[in-house]
C-alpha cells in the first residue's frame, strides 16, 4: 500500500471554490459550501453552510459537541455574527431543544446588528443590580413615606393641626 495520496481526479472542482467575503483569521473551509469558525484550538465553533437564496446558515457548536444556536444570516453578518457567538458559547449551558438555540441565535444576531443593546447576559446582571421599591422608599421624606406594613392607621383626631 501506498503511503503517499493520491491526487483528486477533479482538481479543477477544489479550486473553484471561492472563499467569501467574511473569510478570514479563524475561518477555514470545511467542504462544500461549508466554513467553519473556531478562533481557538478545541473551543467552541461555527459553521457556517451556504444557503440557495445566498444567505448562511449558521450553527455554533460547543467544544464537546453540543449544538448551542443556530439560525440564518445575511452574508454581510456571518463576519461579526461568528465571533460574537462564539463568545458566548462558554457562557451558555445546553438549551433544552431547537427553540433555545434558535433563541440565542436570534438575541445574539439582534446585539450584533444593534451594538448599543445590551447581551442578554448583561440584561440579567443590570436587572438585578437595579434598587428594589423597598429601598426606593427609604429616601422619601417621613410625611410622604407609605407605612410599612402592618402598621395601624393613626386615630382620625391625632392628625389634625390645632387640637
Amino acid at each position: 500500500m501506498n503511503p503517499q495520496r493520491t491526487p483528486s481526479r477533479w482538481p479543477d472542482r477544489l479550486s473553484q471554490v471561492p472563499e467569501p467575503s467574511f473569510a478570514g483569521p479563524g475561518w477555514r473551509h470545511a467542504h462544500g459550501n461549508t466554513w467553519v469558525y473556531q478562533d481557538v484550538p478545541e473551543a467552541a465553533r461555527v459553521h457556517a453552510t451556504l444557503l440557495a437564496d445566498g444567505n448562511w446558515h449558521l450553527d455554533l457548536w460547543s467544544a464537546q459537541n453540543r449544538l448551542l444556536a443556530r439560525g440564518p444570516a445575511p452574508a454581510g453578518a456571518v463576519g461579526a455574527l461568528a465571533p460574537a457567538l462564539t463568545a458566548n458559547a462558554t457562557r451558555w449551558a445546553p438549551p433544552s431543544g431547537i427553540e433555545a438555540s434558535q433563541r440565542r441565535f436570534t438575541e445574539t444576531a439582534e446585539a450584533v446588528r444593534d451594538r448599543t443593546r445590551l447581551t442578554p447576559d448583561e440584561a440579567r446582571a443590570r436587572a438585578a443590580t437595579v434598587p428594589s421599591p423597598a429601598s426606593a422608599r427609604s429616601t422619601r421624606s417621613p410625611t410622604t413615606a407609605a407605612p410599612p406594613p402592618g402598621a395601624l392607621p393613626a386615630p382620625p383626631g391625632a392628625l389634625r393641626p390645632g387640637r
